[in-house]
């Protein structure tokens, strides 16, 4: 029951922070709001799962060339990217998924490195389709309607911003079923020992596939987001530098912890806003804390704090 109440309690914060705070904080909010669905998606497949992965930044890229693919050709609206964004994105995670019934670790991690590098050559030299380094614009995502009344328009920050938070609500909603759900004991369990799992009786192999599947399709929602909110993409936004810092988020707050991932995006996606001068290092820092993390807290923050409690 607290826990339902800090969630609510923040989640009403999170709703009304934009009336106290300028654009661009706002701006830094809803990047937070990203990284969240990003990191809390790499933790079913990685935390959950026990499958390494370097490629959220190409699943992400993915939901975000979908919705603006779709804009540009069908003119559809942000209603339909939603869920395009997300269904495109895991079927290229069921596809990354099925090296992953042969591989593990950083054999694994390798391919998925690949994966990511290959998504970022396409995107930035299908010059045709995608645009190329230039990208794409997409146009406002126009009046939210029911039953022809307009509720609001879609015509300030605040609106893409409440947007946002709406979906990554329903994200942790999805992720804290999935966790909780016998899927989710099936992945603890081929995390925990893939062998034992498949001889007492366990589909190890729908468990990984559906791991990376969901694991896409929330980075593939988060990709659609961001599309609509920047009002365009370009291939500089989903390189593998986004899929190691949503790593780093994850380790640093704590694999399968579902609160950890939270926490660690929600510090290192702010961590630049404090640094001043030496924001341009950051990739520097957050591999310096990825480091540390592994060799000091390797269960991260949350684990860490539970060990302790436990004791």
């Amino acid at each position: 029951m607290k826990t339902l109440l800090a969630a609510i309690a923040a989640v009403a914060l999170l709703a009304v922070a934009p009336f106290g705070l300028g654009g661009y904080e706002t701006n830094v909010l809803m990047m937070v709001l990203f990284f969240v669905i990003l990191a809390v998606g790499l933790d079913l497949v990685s935390g959950y799962c026990g499958q390494f992965s370097f490629a959220t930044g190409a699943f992400y890229g993915v939901g975000a060339y979908t919705a603006a693919i779709m804009s540009r050709d069908l003119g559809t609206s942000i209603w339909l990217h939603l869920p395009a964004g997300a269904v495109v994105a895991g079927l290229f995670g069921l596809l990354l998924g099925i090296p992953a019934l042969r591989l593990k670790g950083h054999f694994l991690a390798i391919v998925t490195i690949a994966f990511q590098t290959i998504v970022y050559l396409v995107i930035s030299q299908w010059t045709s389709f995608t645009g190329g380094q230039v990208g794409l614009t997409m146009p406002n995502a126009g009046p939210v309607r029911i039953f022809g009344v307009t509720l609001f328009e879609f015509g300030s920050l605040r609106s893409y911003y409440w947007l946002t938070l709406a979906m990554t609500v329903i994200c942790l909603i999805v992720a804290w079923r999935l966790i909780h759900s016998r899927l989710g004991r099936e992945w603890v369990a081929i995390r925990d020992d893939e062998t034992l799992a498949g001889a007492v009786g366990l589909d190890t192999t729908r468990g990984k596939l559906t791991a990376f599947v969901a694991y896409a399709a929330l980075a593939g929602v988060a990709g659609v987001l961001t599309a609509h909110s920047l009002r365009g993409v370009t291939p500089d936004d989903f390189t593998i530098w986004i899929s190691a810092t949503v790593v780093a988020m994850m380790v640093v707050g704590g694999r399968g912890t579902f609160v950890g991932p939270i926490i660690g995006a929600a510090f290192l996606a702010t961590l630049p806003e404090f640094l001043g001068k030496f924001a341009e290092y950051k990739m520097l820092i957050y591999g310096v804390l990825l480091v540390l993390a592994i060799t000091l807290v390797p269960e991260g923050v949350v684990g860490r704090w539970r060990a302790r409690t436990s004791r």
